[in-house]
């Protein structure tokens, strides 16, 4: 996770301002599907290569010989390579191989590339040897959760959840996830699943504010990092650090999700108190876009935010500015997984006005799926300030 530069005072932090809650004044909007785990695709991946490069050829029988089974290999110089095409379900390559040949496919997608079942492509995949490590690895050993266990979270905490929040707020005007029954559930979701979904999370009126706000920081974006330079492809949305004080678009936001972190710590959860009793500030805004109608590696592979616990982050608090969003068009969920790393928990669509809560260390690895269509979210970490501070300065001075 790439750290906040340094502000004019603290180091990418102030303290929480008062959780008060101002009143929303609308009505529930209409129903949203919730977050559930995806039907997995079973296809394989397929490897397609240009035998007549020695190259490409070793990378892909090394590549066969260290991954039995998991990907298809079709060598573009066999009499049947346009069959080999087509199995993969790739009709217009199928197309063109059949006018031109097999290998003219390799003046675009590279001497090796690798086809995914999701409908993405690695192309130039002899370039990106980690990476392609990386997916043959991911899709040997991803698993969606056991249809039990999904149906349970869908009983206990989706389900109740979306009827609370079609109810719309409290009689007093307090947001509908305020209510002692809401805090209940996603409170106890947090603690046992160890991440928490609140659709209609402000106002309405906040919304235009926010997506102008990230519009007009669009300018200062630059391409995200990640820890490791292995891969250039690993993350692809462009990222700006926000202070809340030359932003003044996020405060209704801050403020209520200095609210979120109230209501949780009252919630009767030793796993809530053991990440959030440490909280002592919160990080400057990342505002990031990935452009998934240019780029079509607008993702951010599997990682956690706080893998070996010592940068300070507690919880992730991510909120989406996507109107629309129609994940099975759009793609770009967010895809929590259980700490094993290969459990798929939940995937869940980027939606306008909803916030995904979840905690910050190896509890919950998470990626985001290829986004086909612009995604905006603005996402805000609360700390543990004399971590943040120590590990960002050590990693200053190295």
């Amino acid at each position: 996770a790439q750290p906040p530069p340094a502000p004019s005072s603290g180091f990418g932090f102030a303290p929480p301002p008062a959780p008060a809650v101002p009143a929303p004044t609308r009505a529930a909007a209409p129903f949203a599907a919730p977050p559930s785990a995806p039907a997995f695709v079973a296809r394989k991946p397929f490897v397609f290569f240009d035998g007549s490069d020695a190259d490409a050829t070793e990378m892909a029988r090394y590549l066969e010989e260290a991954n039995p089974g998991v990907a298809k290999f079709v060598d573009l110089n066999d009499a049947n390579a346009v069959d080999g095409i087509r199995s993969a379900g790739r009709e217009q390559w199928a197309a063109s191989a059949a006018a031109a040949g097999a290998t003219s496919l390799c003046s675009d997608l590279g001497k090796l590339f690798l086809a995914l079942p999701d409908g993405s492509v690695l192309t130039n995949a002899n370039n990106e040897r980690w990476l392609l490590g990386y997916e043959l690895e991911y899709w040997k050993s991803v698993t969606p959760m056991p249809p039990a266990e999904r149906e349970r979270m869908q009983q206990t905490i989706f389900g109740p959840l979306e009827m609370m929040r079609m109810q719309g707020p409290s009689p007093d005007g307090q947001p509908w996830w305020t209510s002692p029954n809401a805090v209940q559930v996603w409170g106890n979701a947090l603690g046992s699943e160890c991440f928490a979904v609140l659709d209609d999370f402000l106002p309405p009126q906040a919304m235009p504010a926010l997506f102008a706000a990230s519009e007009r920081l669009k300018s200062s974006m630059a391409t995200g990092r990640t820890d490791s330079q292995v891969s250039t492809k690993g993350r692809g949305d462009a990222m700006v650090w926000a202070k809340p004080g030359d932003v003044p678009e996020l405060g209704p936001l801050i403020e209520y999700l200095n609210a979120v972190v109230s209501c949780a710590l009252e919630v009767p959860s030793p796993a809530i108190a053991a990440h959030l009793n440490g909280v002592s500030a919160l990080s400057d805004a990342q505002v990031a876009i990935f452009p998934g109608e240019v780029n079509p590696d607008s993702r951010y592979i599997r990682h956690v935010d706080n893998e070996d616990g010592l940068n300070g982050r507690l919880l992730t608090c991510t909120f989406y500015l996507n109107e629309g969003w129609d994940a099975a068009r759009d793609g770009g969920e967010l895809r929590v997984f259980d700490a094993d790393q290969t459990t798929i928990k939940a995937d869940i669509s980027p939606m306008s006005n909803r916030l995904v809560v979840f905690f910050s260390d190896s509890t919950v690895p998470h990626e985001v799926r290829r986004s086909r269509r612009e995604r905006r979210a603005i996402t805000i970490w609360y700390l543990d300030q004399e971590k943040h501070l120590s590990y960002h300065g050590e990693e200053l001075i190295q």
